[in-house]
């Protein structure tokens, strides 16, 4: 049961209520956000503070605790591939997470009356002890909220408000498509819903769904990237990020190379057509390269010097046609994104070689030191930097800098983000949840943070 004003709440076991697959992703992913600018204004704003600096008053909901071990709290949901985790419209933020046991909550922030309404479940369902379940969701042309989550491999679970800008009651709906994993939505400018998954495990194609009538029924799915096509090789994935281009028409898509080989090398068995430089790691880690390509308002897939990309686009139409930054042997990582008013886009990646599974804290996790850079497409080609160079828009910038996620829509108010802590801010709570603006700060909670249980 949710609670807003109790601190204290029942211990579930860490070895029960945590799949290996938490820690999988909540540390990189938790810890760095991602920020994604739909930008209407070039005017400066004041410093974002970053997500290592938050504090327990500036969180407006703390899940219940599990275990003391800060890398391994279970996440309120994690950037990255299952987003947006909120939306503006007519002045109200609506956020969605999940609870310690991994069912969907729903929290909204008034910008006027600076109030909170909330925590709801969304739905009784969940995947419980798994992190792949947390929640995407968006606002249909209607004015009614939808909740996509609770899938990784299995079918994707939908919910939708019963009325307009109401979190109060719920209804489930039909699983939009049987098997997926990421739900990534985003409503366009004529109101259709476009949603992105991968079709099931790893290697499984990243697919889009549309929806033309307000979520009631969706199409059939097309696949758009499918990494083990060509050269052949049936342990080739990626992970990808799609997200809506500032005209509300394009859809921008940054991925990497998922390589699964790399975990299955032995002394006996090499990898099959690149020499392993970093053997012995965790699977999750041998993640290479980025990518970039774009989806143009007449539906054509095209790359940033605007050829046409046949899909589902393999890994050797990547590395040819989209490739934003060859990582070699190291390990390459997307941490923010932004699009600025004339639809560029920007950047913002780490290169390495981390075993990040095991945590920062541990000296034997890093083998070549983290580094930051910066990407934009000029004068035909993709120029990489260590840092933002000055005559990059001061919105842009900012946006790479904020700490977590953008809210999708309305920016009447200024632009939001939307984080969540990989640590505990305070004794005996978990994960804690923040929403932040560029210009009024943290929308903090009257009274603290609800507890969510």
């Amino acid at each position: 049961m949710l609670s807003s004003q109790k601190r204290q709440s029942t211990r579930i076991n860490q070895s029960q209520c945590l799949s290996f697959a938490v820690l999988l992703f909540l540390v990189p992913l938790c810890l760095w956000g991602k920020a994604v600018l739909q930008s209407n204004a070039q005017s400066a704003q004041p410093a974002a503070p970053s997500s290592d600096s938050i504090k327990f008053e500036q969180a407006f909901a703390v899940l219940a605790s599990e275990k003391e071990d800060p890398h391994r709290l279970y996440p309120a949901f994690y950037s990255y591939v299952i987003w947006p985790h909120a939306v503006v419209e007519k002045g109200k933020v609506f956020c969605a997470f999940q609870n310690s046991k991994g069912r969907p909550v729903v929290m909204t922030y008034d910008s006027a009356r600076k109030n909170w309404e909330g925590p709801v479940r969304a739905s009784e369902a969940g995947l419980h002890n798994d992190a792949h379940g947390n929640p995407a969701i968006a606002i249909d042309g209607e004015g009614r909220l939808h909740v996509f989550y609770g899938c990784h491999g299995g079918p994707m679970r939908h919910t939708r408000s019963v009325k307009p800008y109401d979190i109060g009651a719920w209804e489930e709906q039909p699983p939009p498509t049987p098997r997926a994993t990421y739900p990534q939505i985003i409503r366009m400018a004529d109101g259709a819903l476009y949603l992105f998954y991968r079709a099931g495990g790893h290697m499984e194609p990243w697919s889009l769904r549309v929806s033309r009538d307000h979520g009631r029924s969706w199409s059939e799915a097309e696949r758009v990237i499918e990494m083990r096509l060509e050269p052949r090789d049936p342990l080739a994935a990626a992970y990808c990020d799609f997200f809506p281009g500032s005209d509300g028409k394009t859809i921008h898509c940054v991925w990497n190379h998922k390589d699964d080989n790399a975990a299955r090398v032995t002394a006996e068995k090499p990898h099959p057509w690149r020499p392993l430089k970093y053997p012995g790691l965790h699977e999750a880690v041998y993640r290479y390269n980025i990518y970039y390509m774009r989806r143009d308002p007449d539906g054509v897939w095209r790359n940033a010097a605007g050829e046409v990309i046949p899909t589902p686009i393999s890994k050797a139409a990547a590395d040819a046609k989209c490739l934003v930054f060859d990582s070699g042997d190291e390990f390459a990582n997307p941490i923010a994104l932004a699009v600025d008013r004339q639809n560029r886009m920007y950047v913002k990646f780490r290169v390495g070689v981390t075993d990040w599974t095991k945590g920062y804290d541990d000296p034997k996790a890093v083998l070549v030191p983290l580094r930051t850079k910066y990407a934009r497409f000029e004068a035909g080609q993709w120029q990489i930097r260590n840092a933002p160079p000055p005559d990059w828009p001061e919105d842009a910038a900012s946006a790479l800098r904020a700490p977590g996620e953008p809210a999708y829509g309305d920016t009447g108010w200024g632009r939001w983000f939307i984080g969540c802590t990989r640590r505990a801010l305070a004794p005996d709570t978990g994960s804690a949840v923040y929403l932040y603006n560029e210009k009024s700060g943290f929308a903090a909670r009257s009274g603290g943070p609800a507890f969510v249980e």
